[in-house]
């Protein structure tokens, strides 16, 4: 017998064992190159997307998403961020304008390193005509030619810690507030016309085109930030009232009113008009003749100024008493208080039924249960008046809506009005304290009814984790991190080689 006919071929059984070999890899590789893509395709025609975190400062709000998805407009967001700042809240801003970009592809975010890539970031803002002070760490919102900028330090809210031993004042980080601020530079730019705001002149108000400490410049900032126009209104020259006025702002007239003015007044905000009229501390002891109108109203100034325990500085009252409503919400969701000066007290008044109207007056803003109201001057002071002056919560603030009612058959819109017992807290000087700059955009947009801009998109609080560990625990847990752990692991090291040694 052939010996060749009854060994086998070893040679031909390793070729045949190496071809399944290879078959089996390319067959293998080949499926998980289909599964791959029949994955993508899923994912691309059918994507589920899951959020894992549970931060509610980069979260959207259903009112935001609702209205970032029915966006047709294409915008784009640069954010001007310099890497090496770390005290910037850049990764919320980058987080929250990736959910904005994930409700509508309409939006382009950038990133431009303003201090490495000058020569583009430059570029932009010229392209878009950017003010010298709309520079550092920035949002900029572009729809064509128009934009809107944020800037990064005002997003996020901070309230004051007692003082340390040292003597110094710390902040603490309570809120972030990008979801309302980018939400509304977002519906400034898509918006087709601006509202207009006429400031009245004439009666010693404070004058919107200052810059003084006195002046409203500020506050007039404020409305250009939210896209609306301002104008001044002198009613001695102007006999009627400017049939485009969608609101106006009577801020700490110091003089008296003439009847036809008032009467002007009186007939605006029967036609449906929107105010904000504010008193200052140096009508103490006049009247300028919207105090009697305004009872008209339902509403009642009181010729004072109110005092409380609960100070800021000085005369200023640190107030954080609020009644609920769509001016004050994202304030006590923050718990920003307001700081106010000297402020008279506002309080809703028992009045007759007005004609075709009904009347809903309500208080705004108190003290504490310790106010005070002082309506006596005594050797260069305010002295309260036991007999005739109130101690206790003391009104400082009034909203009034005013609808048709249903006899009189009118078809108008409602009557709003916002009464405030300090007009000093929305100067220059004092816009910036606290939570005054945010009552003002807060109370503009009520007025102009921009829900949008309101309760629903207020600060989102901040999580803070904390964790005590005494000295003694401490000093333990630094051991066991710099001896133990490390002799822990040198150990086992050991105990293996003893093991394949022996």
């Amino acid at each position: 017998m052939d010996p060749r006919k009854t060994i086998p071929n070893l040679s031909h059984r390793r070729l045949m064992a190496g071809g399944m070999f290879w078959l089996d890899l390319i067959l293998a590789g080949l499926a998980v190159v289909v599964i791959a893509a029949c994955l993508n395709y899923l994912a691309v025609r059918y994507p589920v997307r899951m959020i894992w975190h549970k931060d509610p400062s980069i979260m959207l709000s259903p009112l935001t998403e609702n209205w970032v998805r029915s966006l047709t407009n294409e915008v784009r967001v640069v954010v001007f961020h310099d890497p090496d700042d770390q005290d910037t809240p850049h990764g919320r801003v980058m987080g929250l304008l990736k959910e904005y970009r994930h409700a509508n592809a309409r939006i382009q975010l950038e990133v431009v390193d303003y201090l490495r890539e000058r020569n583009k970031a430059q570029e932009i803002r010229q392209q878009y005509e950017m003010d010298a002070e709309q520079s550092g760490e920035t949002v900029l919102f572009a729809v064509g030619k128009r934009h809107r900028v944020v800037s990064v330090s005002e997003l996020t809210q901070y309230d004051d810690l007692p003082i340390e031993a040292s003597g110094q004042l710390r902040m603490k980080a309570v809120g972030f507030k990008g979801e309302m601020l980018f939400t509304s530079a977002l519906m400034n730019l898509v918006e087709g016309n601006s509202p207009v705001v006429y400031f009245i002149q004439g009666h010693g108000e404070h004058d919107p085109k200052s810059r003084k400490l006195d002046g409203y410049a500020a506050f007039k900032q404020v409305l250009e930030d939210k896209n609306i126009q301002f104008e001044t209104l002198n009613l001695r020259e102007t006999k009627i009232f400017p049939s485009d006025a969608s609101a106006v702002v009577v801020a700490g007239s110091l003089n008296q009113w003439t009847p036809e003015e008032i009467q002007q007044l009186d007939h605006y905000m029967k036609r449906g008009g929107r105010l904000l009229v504010s008193f200052h501390f140096q009508t103490f002891g006049k009247r300028t003749g919207l105090e009697n109108w305004l009872s008209s109203w339902g509403v009642r100034v009181g010729n004072n100024v109110v005092d409380d325990d609960q100070t800021y500085s000085g005369s200023e009252l640190l107030i954080g008493n609020m009644v609920p409503h769509p001016v004050t919400n994202p304030l006590l969701g923050s718990r920003t208080p307001l700081v106010l000066s000297l402020p008279r007290s506002i309080e809703p008044a028992n009045t007759k039924p007005m004609e075709n109207l009904e009347v809903e007056v309500g208080k705004l803003v108190l003290t504490t249960t310790n106010g005070v109201a002082k309506s006596e001057f005594f050797k260069g002071a305010f002295v309260h008046n036991p007999i005739t002056d109130f101690r206790g919560s003391i009104s400082l603030m009034a909203e009034m809506v005013a609808t048709p009612s249903i006899e009189s058959g009118l078809n108008q819109p409602a009557s709003r009005m916002l009464v405030l017992g300090d007009s000093q807290f929305l100067s220059n000087v004092h816009i910036q304290k606290q939570g005054n700059r945010d009552f003002a955009g807060l109370a503009l947009s009520w007025l102009l009814e921009r829900d949008a801009m309101l309760g629903g998109i207020g600060p989102r609080p901040l999580t803070e984790f904390r964790l005590d560990v005494p000295s003694a625990s401490l000093r333990l847990l630094q051991w066991f991190m710099l001896a133990i752990l490390p002799l822990g692991v040198f150990g086992i090291g050991f105990l293996i080689w003893l093991k394949r040694r022996y």
